[in-house]
C-alpha cells in the first residue's frame, strides 16, 4: 500500500534531496570551496578545503575565518577582501599565496557573493584553486625558486621588504654599524585611524593607500644601505645610516610632510581630514649594547607615546 505524502511535505523532501545532491556535487570538487556568513563564521567547508586546512567538518562550522587561517592572515588579508564582496562585489585574482612558514602555492581566489531573498547578502563563496603546478610548467624551476624566494621578502600589496626580511636584516644592520661605528636610525610609522578609513572607503582604497605610502619611502631611501619595510597591516619600519642625529630629525620630518601632502582623504579622521601617520624613531649610537628585542620594544614605546600624545607626530629616543 503506498503512502501520500502532502504536497507540502513533497516538496521540502525534494527540496532536502537536491540540498544533498549538491553537498555530494561540491564535495567531489578538487576546488578548496567554503561558504561563511556576515560575521565570517563557517557554514560549509567541502572535503577539498578540510584537507587543505587539516580539518575535521565539525572543526570548521560554525568556527570563525580568523580562527583557522590565523589572525594575521585574517585581518590584513582577507578581511578587507571579503568586506568588498560584501559590498556585492566580485573578488578574483592569482598569484602567490604562504600557506605554510616558507611555503608557498600559486593559487587562483574567487570571492562570490550570495544574496537571499531580499536581495541583501547572507553569505560568502570562498573558492580556491591550487594552480603550482601548471605555473610550475610555465616557467623553469630556477626561476619559481627565485619567484618564491623574492615573494618570502616582499609584502605583495606595496612591495617593500615584508616582516620575514625585516626579521633577517635588523640584527645584521645593529652589528654592522656597531662595526663601522656608524649611528643608525630604526623608526616605525604606523597610518592614524587606519582601521576606520578602511571601514569608511573600502579594503581596495585602503591598499591604495598603503602603496602610496610605500611609494614615498621608496622616494626618501634610495642608498643601497637603507631599508624600508612593511611588517603589518598598518605599520612600516625604516633602517638607515646617519651621520648624525640632526640628519634623523631632518628626513622624518620631510617623511611625515610628503605623507600629509599626499592629501589622501580621511573623512573620519579624529586628527584631519586626511591620512596621516605617526613615527617612532630610535637613534642607534654605535657603542649601544642593547638586544634586538630591546630596541624593537623601545622604539615600540616611542611610537606608541607619539599616537598618545594625539597622533600625527614623531617622537625620538636615543639609545
Amino acid at each position: 500500500m503506498e503512502t501520500e505524502y502532502p504536497r507540502e511535505e513533497r516538496r521540502e523532501n525534494n527540496l532536502d534531496q537536491g540540498l544533498a545532491l549538491c553537498y555530494q556535487l561540491l564535495d567531489a570538487s578538487d576546488e578548496q570551496i567554503a561558504v561563511i556568513d556576515t560575521t565570517y563564521h563557517y557554514l560549509f567547508a567541502n572535503k577539498a578545503y578540510l584537507t587543505a586546512h587539516k580539518k575535521e567538518k565539525d572543526e570548521i562550522v560554525k568556527s570563525h575565518l580568523g580562527d583557522v587561517v590565523g589572525a594575521d592572515m585574517f585581518n590584513n588579508v582577507l578581511k578587507p577582501q571579503l568586506d568588498d564582496c560584501y559590498l556585492g562585489k566580485e573578488v578574483s585574482y592569482e598569484r602567490w599565496i604562504k600557506v605554510q612558514e616558507k611555503v608557498f602555492r600559486f593559487m587562483r581566489v574567487r570571492y562570490t557573493a550570495l544574496y537571499d531573498e531580499h536581495h541583501q547578502v547572507s553569505a560568502i563563496a570562498i573558492c580556491y584553486r591550487d594552480l603550482t603546478e601548471q605555473k610550475q610548467l610555465e616557467v623553469s624551476l630556477s626561476e619559481s625558486k627565485q619567484i618564491i624566494e623574492q615573494i618570502s621578502i616582499t609584502d605583495w600589496v606595496t612591495d617593500l621588504h615584508g616582516k620575514i626580511y625585516f626579521d633577517d636584516v635588523f640584527p645584521k644592520m645593529i652589528n654592522i654599524s656597531k662595526r663601522n661605528k656608524q649611528i643608525l636610525a630604526f623608526g616605525l610609522i604606523n597610518i592614524d585611524h587606519f582601521k576606520t578609513y578602511n571601514e569608511t572607503y573600502g579594503g581596495n582604497a585602503g591598499d591604495e593607500a598603503l602603496k602610496k605610502i610605500a611609494e614615498t619611502l621608496r622616494n626618501a631611501f634610495k642608498r643601497p644601505s637603507d631599508y624600508t619595510f612593511r611588517l603589518e597591516g598598518d605599520t612600516f619600519a625604516m633602517l638607515f645610516n646617519v651621520a648624525n642625529s640632526d640628519d634623523v630629525k631632518d628626513l622624518c620630518r620631510k617623511i611625515h610632510h610628503s605623507i600629509e601632502s599626499l592629501k589622501i582623504p580621511h573623512a573620519n579622521s579624529q586628527t584631519i581630514p586626511y591620512l596621516t601617520v605617526s613615527i617612532g624613531i630610535s637613534i642607534l649610537q654605535p657603542e649601544q649594547q642593547e638586544s634586538v628585542a630591546s630596541v624593537y620594544k623601545n622604539t615600540q614605546k616611542i611610537l606608541w607615546s607619539a599616537k598618545k600624545a594625539g597622533k600625527n607626530r614623531i617622537s625620538y629616543t636615543i639609545l
